[in-house]
C-alpha cells in the first residue's frame, strides 16, 4: 500500500487529516489542491511548491509565501511574490535580506510601470537622492525636489529646479540641522534560507522516496530487446572463425564509430586503485558523520541526574530521578532545575556580526578525553548545609512554615548534588534524613496548631501530636522545645504519668536552670500521682515511627511502606500516593537507590 501509493476511499485520507497526521494523508493524495493544502499543514515546502507549480493559482501562491515566510524560506517567498506580482512585498523581502542589487532592480521596474509611489520608496531604502529628486522632479513636486537638492547639496539640480519658481516666488529653504537620511548598508546579505532543525523523514516519506528513486533507476536501466546495443561488445564478433559473427562484415557500425572505448591506455600499475573482491567501488564522497556537542557527551556517558540538567535535557533527567529516587511529581523540581541550567555555561559574542556562542565551564577540564569531561559543579554540599543553618534558626524562632519550605527545598537539590567520595555520599544522606525528620515533625506541629482548645478530643489529639513530635531526631536545642510543649500539655490534659516521663526525659537533656526547676516541680507533682485521665494513642516503650500521612504510629512488627526518596512511614494504604514529606516521589515505590557519586576521572 505504502510502495504504490494507494489508498481506497477517500474518507480513510479525510480520518487521517483529522487525526493530526497530515503528512501520512499526503502520501496518498494525487489531487494537487489536496496535496498542496496537506503540505502546508504538515509544514513541507518542497511539495507545496510542486503542486502549487501544478495549480499556477494566484491564492495558492499568496498562501505559499505566508507559509514560507514562516520557516525562513525567503527564496521560496521571492518566488511566490514574483508569480503573483506582489511587488511592494517584494522590495520589502529584498531590503530585510539585504540583496540591494535586486532591489535596485525593482526601482527600474517600478519607473516603467510607472509607480511613482513604489519608485521612491525603493529610492529611499537604497539612500539613492539622486533617484529620489529625479522622481519628484517628474512627479511635478517641484518644491520638494528643490528642498531635497538643496539640503543634500546638489548644487546642479538645484539650479536646473531653480528655473521653474516664477519671479518674486519663495523658494523653500534648507534647514541647518537636516541630516542626511540614509540607511546603514547591510552587515551581511541572506542569500540561504534560515536554518531549520534536522527532522529524520518518517516511514511513509522515507517509502515514498525508495519507490521515486528505484523507479528512476529501473526507467534508466530498461533496454528494449529489439534495439541492438551500439558500439558495445564488437569483440564478440565470429568467435567461432567462420565469418558468420556479428563483426564479419568488415565495416564499423555508423552509430557505434563515436565511441571509443577499446582505445589501448598506458596507465602505470602503481596508480591503478585496488578494489576489494566482491565489492563494488562506490565512485562518490562520503562525508564523515557529525560529531556530537558537549552537552550530548554529558547525556551519553552520564547517570548522574545533575549532568543531564546541565546539559539541558530535562527529559532524560526526569527519567533518571523516576528510576532512581521514585520522583512523580516533577513541577516542585523546575524552578531549582532551570536556575541550575543557566548556570551551565557561558555566552560570548566572537564578533559583533557573528551570532553568541556558548562556553561550557568543566569540572574535569584536565582530562584529554572529551567523552569523560563533565560539567562544572554548580551547587555545592556545603552550600546546603548552610541553608539548613537557616532552618534551624527558623525553626528556633517559631517560623515553621518558612522552615518547612525551606527543608523540602534542601531535599529537592540533595539529588542534583555531584560528590567525589563515600564520605561525602555519606554526608548527604545524613543530610537527607535531617530534613526529613524535621519536615515530618514541623509538619505534626502544624496540624496540632490547626486544631481547637475547646473540646476534649482536640485537646487529646493536640497531646498526642506533641508526643510524637518528641520521637523526631532532632537537635538537642529543639529536642527540649518539644519535650517542654508535650510535658506542658499532658500536664494540662492530667495525664500525670505522660507529663513525668516528658519532664524525666527533659532533665536529661541538661536545659536552662529555670527549664530544669519547672521540670522538677512537675516531676514530683506527678509522681504523687501517677495516671493518665486521658487515654492516648502513644506507647513510649514500645518503638515506633510515625505515619507521614495520618500523624499515627506504626509500632513494630506493623506492615509499614517508605518514601521511595526520603524514606518516610506510611501505613500500607497509602501505596502509590505522593509522599507527604519530600512531595515528589511514590509511596512504596521499588527505585535503584540515590546516585550522585562521580566515576573517577569525572
Amino acid at each position: 500500500m505504502v510502495k504504490h501509493s494507494k489508498l481506497i476511499g477517500q474518507s480513510i485520507i479525510a480520518y487521517l487529516q483529522q487525526k493530526g497526521y497530515p503528512e501520512v494523508a499526503l502520501h496518498f493524495v494525487k489531487d494537487d489542491k489536496t496535496r498542496f493544502t496537506l503540505a502546508l499543514e504538515c509544514g513541507n515546502i518542497e511539495i507545496a511548491l510542486e503542486a502549487a507549480r501544478s495549480i499556477d493559482d494566484k491564492p495558492c501562491w499568496e498562501r505559499l509565501a505566508e507559509a514560507a515566510l514562516l520557516q525562513g524560506n525567503h527564496q521560496v517567498v521571492e518566488m511566490a511574490y514574483q508569480r503573483t506580482k506582489n511587488f511592494d512585498k517584494l522590495s520589502f523581502l529584498y531590503l530585510i535580506t539585504g540583496n540591494l542589487e535586486k532591489l535596485r532592480k525593482m526601482m527600474k521596474i517600478a519607473e516603467v510601470r510607472k509607480d511613482n509611489s513604489g519608485q521612491f520608496r525603493d529610492a529611499l531604502f537604497l539612500g539613492d537622492v539622486g533617484e529620489q529628486i529625479k522622481i519628484l522632479e517628474h512627479s511635478g513636486q517641484h518644491s520638494l525636489a528643490f528642498l531635497a537638492a538643496e539640503t543634500y547639496g546638489y548644487e546642479d539640480a538645484a539650479a536646473r529646479l531653480a528655473k521653474h519658481f516664477e519671479e518674486g516666488e519663495q523658494k523653500p529653504t534648507a534647514s541647518a540641522d537636516a541630516t542626511v537620511f540614509k540607511p546603514s548598508p547591510p552587515l551581511q546579505r541572506f542569500e540561504e534560507n534560515w536554518p531549520l532543525l534536522t527532522v529524520s523523514k518518517s516511514f511513509f516519506e522515507g517509502a515514498a522516496s525508495v519507490s521515486k528513486t528505484a523507479t528512476k533507476l529501473a526507467a534508466s536501466t530498461d533496454v528494449a530487446d529489439d534495439v541492438p546495443e551500439q558500439g558495445w561488445g564488437d569483440e564478440d564478433g565470429d568467435l567461432f572463425g567462420d565469418g558468420e559473427g556479428a563483426g564479419a562484415s568488415g565495416k564499423e557500425d555508423e552509430e557505434g564509430a563515436g565511441w571509443d572505448v577499446d582505445e589501448e591506455l598506458d596507465i602505470p600499475v602503481d596508480i591503478v586503485p585496488a578494489t576489494a573482491e566482491g565489492k563494488e567501488e562506490t565512485g562518490y564522497f562520503v562525508p564523515p558523520p557529525r560529531g556530537n556537542s558537549l552537552p550530548a557527551n554529558w547525556v551519553s556517558h552520564s547517570q548522574l541526574v545533575i549532568d543531564h540538567v546541565l546539559a539541558g535535557s530535562f527529559e532524560t533527567a526526569c527519567r533518571l530521578l523516576h528510576d532512581q529516587i521514585g520522583v512523580v511529581q516533577f513541577a516542585p523540581l523546575k524552578e531549582t532545575m532551570l536556575s541550575l541550567f543557566k548556570n551551565s555555561r557561558v555566552v560570548y559574542q566572537p564578533l559583533p556580526i557573528t551570532t553568541s556562542l556558548f562556553a561550557y565551564p568543566m569540572r574535569n577540564w584536565q582530562d584529554h578525553n572529551v567523552k569523560n569531561l563533565a560539567p562544572a559543579v554548580v551547587l555545592q554540599l556545603s552550600d546546603l548545609v548552610e541553608r539548613l543553618q537557616a532552618c534551624y534558626q527558623l525553626t528556633t524562632t517559631g517560623k515553621f512554615v518558612d522552615a518547612l519550605e525551606k527543608l523540602r527545598k534542601i531535599m529537592w537539590s540533595i539529588p542534583l548534588l555531584v560528590v567525589a567520595n563515600n564520605q561525602e555520599q555519606a554526608e548527604a544522606q545524613q543530610l537527607l534524613e535531617i530534613a526529613r525528620e524535621y519536615a515530618l515533625g514541623l509538619s505534626m506541629e502544624l496540624a496540632r496548631k490547626d486544631l481547637g482548645k475547646d473540646s476534649l478530643e482536640d485537646n487529646r489529639r493536640s497531646c498526642e501530636l506533641a508526643a510524637y513530635f518528641t520521637h523526631c531526631n532532632l537537635q538537642p536545642v529543639h529536642q527540649i522545645l518539644t519535650l517542654r510543649t508535650a510535658m506542658t500539655l499532658a500536664f494540662k490534659l492530667k495525664n500525670f504519668k505522660t507529663a513525668g516521663s516528658f519532664a524525666r526525659r527533659l532533665l536529661e537533656l541538661g536545659p536552662k536552670p529555670e527549664v530544669a526547676q519547672q521540670a522538677r516541680k512537675i516531676q514530683q507533682v506527678c509522681d504523687q500521682t501517677p495516671s493518665d485521665a486521658v487515654p492516648l494513642a502513644y506507647d513510649e516503650h514500645n518503638p515506633f515511627t510515625i505515619c507521614a500521612y495520618s500523624f499515627t504510629p506504626i509500632y513494630r512488627g506493623k506492615p509499614e511502606v517508605k518514601s521511595a526518596f526520603c524514606g518516610a512511614s506510611y501505613h500500607v494504604q497509602y501505596q502509590g500516593q505522593v509522599c507527604n514529606i519530600d512531595q515528589i516521589s511514590q509511596i512504596g515505590k521499588s527505585s535503584a537507590g540515590l546516585k550522585i557519586m562521580a566515576r573517577p576521572g569525572r
